[in-house]
């Protein structure tokens, strides 16, 4: 989008969404009113605020910002090499500036470098320090093969970065693709992480200020929508983005 076409649309926005809160992109720095969006599994779910209207950045990509700011704040302190597994084309720029080798791959897009399937990888053992998975652990048909394949290609040291939706105690497996998902993850994934990895540490949206907007503003029908699990509840809001720092 040009940059006359972005003050447009803020100017649009802060004319028309007036008394809404306004926040602050730590990615952008612009300030103001951030956009909802309608969740695609439901007309009647809406997420609050999640879109930055400067740089187009939702909850999960300002918290990875964050937590790379945090954790690994020098080029090179997660390692030299990284694959990135169904890439958002927003955060490629942002995870190619922190590391030597940055690798793409995914089983069905076509940008990628690699076309891999995170159920059972080429890959030798130990081929990366870093690997990158967003949002991706909901449509493999075998969950554990996934996060042991991770496991395998990390070099000793290494860290698996998983970002996901833990709406549920327990993973709801479909048995088939439902709206191109085997499954919603549940808390119990967690377990299977420990199970696999040397130490896995949870960072959750509450760790930053509020003013970023982090945490996943859920309404159904009109209404807040916030029976999740209390790992990740936020009463009267929704849920909290949690990204799991995996160590090998």
């Amino acid at each position: 989008m040009s940059p006359l076409k972005k003050t447009l649309r803020r100017l649009y926005y802060r004319l028309t969404a007036s008394g809404r809160p306004e926040f602050h992109c730590p990615i952008c720095g612009y300030r103001g009113i951030f956009k909802d969006k309608k969740l695609y599994m439901s007309d009647s779910l809406v997420r609050q605020y999640t879109k930055c209207l400067g740089c187009d950045s939702k909850e999960r990509h300002r918290m990875m910002h964050l937590l790379f700011g945090e954790f690994f704040p020098n080029k090179g302190d997660a390692g030299k090499r990284v694959l990135h597994i169904a890439p958002e084309t927003f955060m490629r720029p942002f995870f190619r500036e922190r590391f030597e080798t940055y690798h793409t791959a995914d089983l069905f897009m076509d940008d990628v470098d690699f076309k891999e399937d995170l159920q059972k990888m080429s890959f030798a053992d130990g081929s990366y320090d870093c690997v990158v998975v967003s949002r991706v652990l909901t449509c493999p048909p075998d969950l554990e093969a996934c996060i042991r394949e991770m496991r395998r290609i990390l070099a000793p040291g290494g860290v698996a970065i998983i970002a996901e939706i833990y709406g549920h105690e327990q993973t709801v497996e479909f048995g088939e693709f439902v709206g191109e998902r085997h499954r919603e993850i549940g808390v119990d994934a967690i377990d299977l992480y420990q199970k696999h990895f040397g130490r896995v540490d949870l960072v959750m949206s509450d760790r930053y200020p509020e003013e970023y907007q982090l945490h996943n503003r859920i309404l159904e029908n009109g209404k807040v929508k916030d029976d999740y699990p209390e790992l990740v509840r936020i009463p009267g809001v929704g849920f909290k983005d949690v990204v799991a720092l995996c160590r090998a």
